[in-house]
This record gives C-alpha cells, structure tokens and sequence, in this order.
C-alpha cells in the first residue's frame, strides 16, 4: 500500500510560484519623489497622488513635459527646480525616476537602496524593486494586473476584460460594507454566521445593476439581526471535481469549494483544483488506495458529521462525476439520517477516468486530531 501523506503535508505549497509578491500600499500623508518631468514621470506621479502622497517632483522646470504641468495646474504634485539628488531620499516612502540611460538608473537604484527606499525606474525593470500592474479601478475595490514584464500589453488586454465584468457600480457597494463593517463584526462572530453574511451581501452586489441605496442598507441590517437569531450550524457538500483539470469544474463547485472550511479530497483531485479553495480552509487528504479498507465509509461518515455539527462548511471532493457513485448516494443517506442537509454538485465524468474510486482510506484517529 502506498503511504498516504499526512494532513500537515497537505497543507504545505498551496500556493503556486510567484513572479512577485502582490502587495497594496498605503500612502496617504506619505512622501514620495519622482525624478523627470517626463509623460511617463507624470503618469507615475498622477497615480501616487491619486492614493493620496505627498508627490514631490524633481526636475528642471524648463523641461517639463505637458502632462507634469497640468498636474502643477491642478496643484497634484510639487515641483522641485533641481534634478534628483542623494538628499532627496530622507523621508520618502518610495521613489520613482524616468532615467535616459543605465548608468543614470544604476546610480538611482543605488542611492535609494542605500537610503532605504523602495525605488521603481519606468521601463527599467533591472533597476526596480517592485513594479505597476495594470489597474482596475473600483476604489475601495482595486484590481492590479502585472506578467512580471514580460508582455505588458497582455496585462492592458486583461484589464480591458475585466472592465467589462465589473459593474461601476461595485464602487458603491464596496463603499456600503465599508459602513457595515463594524456593525456586522460587534454583532457577528468569527466564524459562519458572519460569513454567511458577507456571501448575503455579495449575492445581492452582483444581483443588482445599479449602486446600492437605502433599501438595500437597511435589508442587509435586517440580515444581521436574522443570523443573529438563528442558531449555528454547519453544511455538508459532496463536490465532484471532474477528470481533473480546474477548468472543467462547474461554477457552482467553485463557490462551494471558495465558502468551505474544511476540503476532504481524494487521490483523484489535482492541485490546480485545489488551489481555487479558499485559502483559509483546512484540507485532508483522504483519497482511497485500497477499496477494501474495512469500515472507512463509517469512519468517514462519523467525521463529516462531528464536524459539520461545530457549525463548520464541509466540502467532500472527489475526482470523477460525485453523483455516479453507489457509496457516495449510501453517504448521503447515511448523512441525512443523521440529520444533517447534504447538497450534491456533480462533476464532470472522463471517459477513461474510473469514477468508482471513493473515500475508502480509513479515517484515523491522527486525521481526527488535525482537522480539529
């Protein structure tokens, strides 16, 4: 029989390599220099200032480009008479220059390196510590597209479809949890009920074609008080996850498996598809290598639902077509008579993939204790 691994290996390297670290700054009442007064300079500038830094710009006023002396008009960024300088680095939280040459960049980097600030050169990615993705602007909502470099008009195309599937009128419903955000967490826990809050207010964000009003404030109020009546319990979903590829799941397994606490897959389910769960939810290996396994239905039964009575979302993930599988609909039923409601998303069968393959690898007292 082939080893299975433990569930604190599953939870290693979940997240797959990254070019860079994707990060959002904060840089409001913050200083930050620019060196040029070129377009691009300006771009740069416009954009620190609209995040709401104190934009100091260094270059000769006589080579402003049109773009810098608008943002003078519209008092955005201060302009400094001098070209950039080692004293100009104290004090500010990043810098940016548009340099003509490597040695100019070389010679920038180095000085910010050695001041202590983040520094970016336009067009230069060897002189920078971190880069500009391609933005979508809903703020507070803020989406952020960056290939490492390599095609930045591919990142510009990618915006422009997503621009298209976000509604302007998320602004407004970002701005309206922004308000509740303190109502709903002095009167929710952590944990499923505050949740199923946010997945209320979602569902009627994108339900909705127009920004939110006070009907729709006062109804998500009314949410709260609901759930805070309603007493905690948890859910039981058996997800099938198709013949292995993340592009075949179904919508509906994406949002189970994005609103779980708790994923039990088997051996079938690749990682691609594991890599849509939520980040936060525990994951348990419990694939089966010998179908033969006394009592394993048993065990498994007795886990979901302890777990699932600790108010917790629980998502069964199993490669194939779920809803083809004898043990799977015994599971069910074992479940229900439990008094526990269990929904079923099917999966998407393979040709040449066995479906027959269910959770038959005992469930040991070790697992118990990590999925706790």
């Amino acid at each position: 029989m082939r080893k299975r691994s433990s569930p604190q290996s599953e939870d290693l390297g979940r997240i797959e390599p990254l070019a860079k670290l994707p990060v959002f700054w904060k840089l409001s009442e913050k200083r930050v220099v620019v060196a040029g007064g070129s377009d691009a300079a300006a771009w740069k500038a416009e954009l620190l200032a609209a995040c709401g830094a104190q934009v100091d710009v260094y270059a000769n006023a006589s080579e402003l480009g049109l773009a810098m002396q608008h943002l003078i008009v519209t008092e955005k960024v201060t302009i400094v008479d001098q070209p950039w300088h080692i004293g100009m680095f104290p004090g500010a939280a990043m810098a940016i220059a548009d340099c003509e040459s490597d040695d100019e960049a070389r010679a920038f980097s180095c000085a910010a390196s050695a001041a202590g600030v983040p520094f970016n050169v336009i067009d230069k990615p060897a002189y920078c510590q971190f880069q500009f993705g391609s933005i979508v602007n809903r703020s507070p909502v803020i989406l952020s597209i960056s290939t490492d470099g390599a095609a930045p008009i591919l990142a510009q195309a990618i915006r422009r479809r997503v621009e298209t599937l976000l509604p302007p009128s998320l602004k407004g419903w970002a701005i309206l949890a922004q308000t509740l955000r303190a109502t709903v967490n002095s009167q929710l826990e952590p944990g499923p009920k505050r949740r199923d809050f946010w997945e209320r207010f979602v569902d009627r964000c994108f339900s909705s074609t127009k920004a939110p009003g006070e009907d729709d404030r006062q109804g998500l109020i009314s949410d709260v008080e609901t759930l805070c009546s309603l007493p905690l319990s948890g859910s039981v979903t058996i997800v099938g996850a198709g013949p292995g590829a993340a592009e075949l799941l179904t919508l509906k397994a994406v949002r189970c498996l994005q609103a779980a606490d708790l994923i039990l897959f088997d051996e079938g389910v690749s990682s691609d598809v594991l890599e849509l769960a939520r980040r936060e939810a525990k994951r348990l290996l419990v694939g089966a290598v010998d179908e033969d396994a006394p009592g394993s239905e048993l065990n498994l039964r007795q886990l979901v639902a302890g777990l699932a009575r600790t108010g917790k979302r629980v998502v069964l993930l199993r490669a194939g077509d779920a809803a083809a599988s004898g043990a799977v609909a015994a599971l069910i039923e074992d479940l229900q008579m439990a008094g526990l409601h269990v929904d079923l998303v099917p999966g998407i069968s393979g040709s040449n993939f066995s479906s027959d393959v269910a959770f038959k690898q005992p469930i040991t007292s070790e697992a118990l204790v990590h999925t706790g």
